[in-house]
């Protein structure tokens, strides 16, 4: 009868790999098929055929972790059917037998090794396993290498041992009865502080947990390993690590019942983890708690540090506002500091300005925020300059105070580089970068928007991570990159939910809305609107952004409604961070609802800020310029002269910062608000079609109507007589001939190449001497400036061709002038006859001469047509 037998047999077995003359026989009568570790497929594919149903990837690859991929490891934790949620502690008891098996065949001395190994864990230093086990170094080889053989350890690191597999270790360490382990664990806590002690390296959290799992008698040390182990995960960024470990200190000092000033600092190490680590609510708890302590040990140096904890520790990132508590603990706190405290005085008092926004006025924190800077140079101390500092520029917030602002954030960044506090200089850059959007220099922002995300993304904390995307999708809306706007307003919302930040929450709900009205989303802003309203925002800008939301979504009614009850709280706003978004969005609301009352109150208030740009929040969006709201408020007034002014302006100024769509959207704002045109100016063959206001005749055409069609083409632009004639193929005496001289009637250029570089520089200057003096409502200038501008622009267009040749100097500038003067004239006196009223205006809006201009006193818009 035929028969198959089927053998196995472990790699490195001393009764196996040792015995060469088993293993020629076997290759002689047999086949050997080597079996290497399962992969995570294989360990897959069985747990599948075991529980019925696909297994979870973690599950697969705990088991993976916890065997190494050990067939017969993994067959036997498959078999036992483990609850998958707590696979880390499954031990089969098929795999305690074997380890059970492996140990009574070692001699004494190694059983006693791996005794010791096993409570110091998976993998271990032969130093310290030589103290544990109260061996030489020497001897301890000998029983490591015995272990080895049995196939309980593994292949290590020089100076390093370890278990096989972790599944070894666990069912070893379970084969230890309750007493041993405690004496284990007590003796490797001793031999590691007494390393500690001895200035050796070593782990402080392995210390802490073996003093604390040997036993009553071990707390207080083991408490101090925990505190210094907690301290250094806090350095690491590990801030569930030092949760963890402050946690159990605090367990420790609570069981050996310790006093207040201990608990408090426990208590205040251990809110301040847990803050960091996002847990918000447990950490209020303990930070209350530790004030409490430290009130009860007269302690108000850890009361103050209590009271800044509560609201985001030293440094302050992210304040909670309107929070009555903390308010009071920090008022507490400052009247018990004593006077030579003058660094944490420096704290709280900063922190107090910053915390009594909304509830106090500008001046009032202005004035707490500059005492904090004053006791914090006094005391020397870097870290409370910069936290004072910080509190300034937040009381400084607002249209009246950039250059100030951005002054102290970069002290503050230069303080967090000194200090090599990470947070500390990203608080500076995000001011700075705020401070810098509100004045247009986008370039400057952009650099310290990178620079910002190098240092964050070193800390890798959600924190400060959450504005880099917050920021790129700011750059991307006024850029209309909107795909891209959206996949970082994801990015935002994700990281600042892990972050547990109000504030990302709050930005990111400002960026969308900006998003979506541009994309004009109405199901989206309707349902964004839903939620507005279900939440209780006090003060005045909840109420005008209620009121834009309304607007934008068609209801005028409603929101000219919220406008009307809401306009007398417009001059009791502060003048603070948001007021000039409040503003700016009083101007958007007017400038879809029509003409309100708030109108010329509003534009009066915003004229001096007419330079600015309009900033939502930490750089949540970037409206545009402040002369883009101005240009709405006008049109509203019906100053169109005015609102023209301000559009063209607002145009530049979105184009200096290189953003097309932004000008684009000004534009089109622009080109709405302007009155339809009933006026038309248009040749049909021989004749022309003139129509004004409801007056509306025809009259053959002329060359005097062709030079009157360019002069009303281009309102407001002088051109030249000579240009004029040029236009209609009239030739001139003076063309140059085809070797480039001109005739001898020809006296040379009009103006040198020096003279109208000089004339284009300074009408360079006068474009801003003048947008100044009209912010400023200084008429006189204005007049000053616009005259000269004249005289530089009659002087150019003289030197200037219409394909931008210079002008030579004779008599053919001269007979275009008189050709030009005389034709015109004839026929506004030709249509004087057909319409009086539009001759009248002609007449006055219409100057002759070496150059021509249509400049009338209110903008009257045409419909002119096409040369034919």
């Amino acid at each position: 009868m035929a028969m198959i037998v089927l053998a196995t047999a472990r790699e490195g077995e001393r009764a196996w790999s040792s015995s060469a003359q088993v293993w020629g026989a076997l290759n002689r009568l047999g086949h050997i098929v080597p079996l290497g570790p399962f992969g995570d497929a294989d360990i897959a594919s069985l747990l599948a055929q075991a529980l019925g149903t696909q297994p979870p990837t973690g599950a697969v690859r705990t088991i993976a972790a916890r065997t190494q991929g050990n067939p017969l490891l993994v067959c036997e934790v498959v078999r036992s059917r483990p609850d998958l949620d707590d696979l880390d502690a499954v031990v089969p008891a098929s795999v305690r037998a074997i380890v059970s098996a492996r140990l009574a065949g070692l001699t004494d001395l190694t059983r006693r090794v791996v005794s010791a190994a096993a409570v110091l864990g998976t993998r271990f230093r032969l130093d310290v396993l030589a103290e544990v086990a109260e061996l030489p170094i020497a001897e301890l080889g000998a029983a490591v290498g015995e272990a080895h053989a049995t196939g309980l350890f593994g292949d290590a690191e020089p100076g390093e041992g370890r278990f096989r597999h972790d599944l070894i270790r666990d069912a070893g360490y379970d084969a230890l009865p309750v007493d041993q382990r405690m004496r284990w664990h007590a003796r490797a806590g001793a031999v590691l502080a007494g390393f500690a002690q001895r200035g050796r390296d070593i782990e402080p959290a392995q210390a802490a947990d073996h003093l604390f799992r040997g036993g009553p008698g071990y707390l207080h040390e083991a408490v101090d390993f925990a505190v210094q182990a907690a301290d250094q995960a806090l350095r690491q960024l590990a801030f569930e690590d030092a949760v963890q470990w402050y946690s159990r200190a605090d367990v420790g000092l609570a069981s050996v019942g310790t006093g207040d000033e201990d608990r408090a600092r426990i208590k205040l190490a251990l809110g301040e983890a847990r803050h960091a680590a996002g847990d918000r609510a447990q950490a209020r708890s303990d930070l209350l708690e530790a004030a409490e302590r430290a009130r009860r040990a007269g302690r108000p140096d850890l009361l103050a540090r209590a009271a800044l904890g509560l609201s985001a520790g030293p440094v302050g990132f992210e304040i909670g506002l309107l929070d009555q508590e903390q308010i009071v603990l920090l008022k507490e706190a400052r009247a018990a500091l004593p006077a030579d405290d003058g660094a944490l005085a420096a704290l709280v008092t900063a922190r107090l300005s910053v915390a009594l926004t909304l509830l106090e006025t500008p001046e009032q924190r202005r004035d707490l925020a500059h005492d904090a800077v004053q006791a914090a140079r006094r005391a020397g101390d870097d870290g409370a300059v910069a936290a004072s500092l910080a509190a300034l520029c937040d009381a400084l917030a607002g249209p009246d105070h950039c250059s100030e602002r951005q002054r102290y954030a970069s002290e503050i960044v230069t303080l967090g580089q000194r200090l090599r506090d990470p947070a500390v200089e990203l608080l500076g850059r995000r001011l700075r970068l705020v401070a810098m959007l509100e004045v247009g220099a986008m370039a400057e922002a952009d650099s310290e928007a990178l620079a910002y995300r190098t240092v964050a993304q070193s800390l890798r904390h959600p924190l400060y991570l959450w504005y880099v995307p917050l920021w790129r999708g700011m750059r991307a809306l006024l850029e209309g990159r909107y795909d891209d706007c959206r996949a970082a307003l994801d990015e935002t919302a994700a990281l600042g939910a892990r972050a547990a930040s109000d504030n990302a929450a709050i930005l990111v709900g400002t960026q969308r809305w900006c998003l979506l009205a541009e994309l004009g989303d109405w199901e989206s802003l309707t349902t964004m609107l839903a939620q507005f309203e279900a939440i209780d925002l006090a003060g005045v800008w909840p109420q005008i952004t209620r009121g834009l939301l309304l607007a934008q979504l068609g209801h005028v009614d409603d929101a000219r409604a919220q406008l009307d009850a809401t306009a007398p709280q417009l001059p009791t706003a502060p003048r603070d961070s948001e007021w000039l978004p409040l503003m700016a969005q009083v101007a958007e609301l007017i400038g879809i609802i029509g003409a309100h009352p708030a109108a010329s109150w509003t534009y009066k208030v915003l004229l001096p800020y007419a330079e600015l740009f309009v900033v939502e929040g930490i750089g949540a969006a970037v409206r545009g310029p402040v002369h883009y709201p101005l240009g709405l408020l006008a049109v509203a007034m019906g100053d169109g002269a005015a609102a023209a002014r301000h559009f063209a302006a607002a145009r530049r100024a979105a184009r200096a910062l290189g953003t097309a769509r932004l000008v684009d959207r000004i534009r089109a704002a622009a080109d709405e608000e302007k009155p339809p045109t009933d006026n038309v100016f248009r040749r049909d063959g021989d004749y022309w079609t003139i129509r004004h206001r409801s007056t509306e005749f025809r009259l053959r055409d002329s060359k005097g109507l062709r030079d009157l069609r360019e002069l009303l083409a281009h309102p407001g632009t002088s051109i030249a007589a000579l240009d004029l004639v040029t236009s209609l193929g009239e030739r001139s005496s003076s063309r140059p001939t085809q070797d480039g001289l001109h005739s001898p009637s020809d006296a040379g250029e009009v103006l040198d190449a020096t003279a109208r570089t000089a004339y284009r520089r300074r009408l360079q200057e006068l474009e801003h001497e003048a947008d100044d003096a009209d912010a400023t409502g200084d008429a006189e200038r204005s007049s000053r400036l616009a005259a000269e501008r004249d005289a530089l622009l009659s002087a150019l267009t003289t030197a200037y061709g219409l394909g931008g040749r210079a002008r030579r100097m004779g008599s053919p500038a001269e007979r275009a002038r008189t050709a030009v003067t005389t034709r015109i004239r004839d026929t506004i006196r030709r249509i004087a006859q057909a319409d009086p009223d539009l001759g009248e205006h002609l007449a006055r809006s219409v100057r002759t001469g070496t150059f021509c201009v249509y400049d009338p006193v209110t903008p009257v818009h045409w419909s002119v047509s096409v040369s034919t």
